[in-house]
């Protein structure tokens, strides 16, 4: 596909996580990583890629507090919220209740965590400009995280040839130097001089 539809793609993913409970189950981690290689290998641009990404963070994160704020408790009760595990709910809860801010920049590295953060923070009548700059903050540290992943994974793979054949050799040697000791040792524990004396 066309690097305009990767990008569309990626933001439209990122941005269902973050506003719709079922975006909980959505798997963004291996939509960043691998638009990260796909950077690495020139078909994405990795500023992009984490800039369209934030942006669908910051984004999701304020329609998310919006429909939590309307929702407030039955987004327990409702639909797919009734599936979501109710140590997740607890745990976003204990956060939220301690602080607000500071939860949603922890919890955007926890995922169904950080889904359920900014809904609990428009739920329990937090104002947004509480929870603002943190969203601002996380979102291009989360999406530089885990895009840089995949481009360094991306990375480490096209330098494999150079060391693979050095690395399985020394394997090789390793496994068949284990071999002989064992073999060794189990001969001298089973020879007839090594048994103790009768008694």
């Amino acid at each position: 596909m066309p690097p305009t539809a990767a990008y569309l793609i990626l933001t439209a993913a990122v941005l269902a996580e973050s506003v719709l409970l079922i975006g909980a189950f959505i798997p963004t981690l291996t939509l960043l990583l691998t638009a990260g290689a796909l950077a690495r290998a020139g078909h994405l641009h990795l500023l992009l890629v984490v800039g369209s990404t934030a942006g669908a963070v910051v984004t999701g994160d304020f329609l998310a507090h919006r429909t939590g704020r309307t929702l407030g408790a039955r987004l327990r009760t409702a639909g797919i919220g009734t599936r979501i595990p109710v140590t997740a709910w607890r745990r976003t809860e204990h956060l939220m209740a301690r602080r607000g801010g500071p939860a949603l920049l922890v919890t955007r590295f926890i995922p169904v965590v950080r889904t359920l953060t900014p809904h609990l923070a428009g739920a329990t009548q937090l104002p947004y400009r509480r929870i603002a700059p943190y969203s601002v903050l996380a979102a291009p540290l989360w999406a530089t995280a885990e895009a840089g992943a995949g481009y360094m994974a991306a990375a480490s793979v096209q330098r494999a040839p150079a060391w693979g054949a050095p690395v399985l050799a020394a394997l090789v040697v390793a496994a068949a130097a284990l071999v002989f000791w064992m073999k060794t040792h189990k001969s001298s524990a089973s020879s007839p001089g090594t048994a103790g004396p009768d008694r």
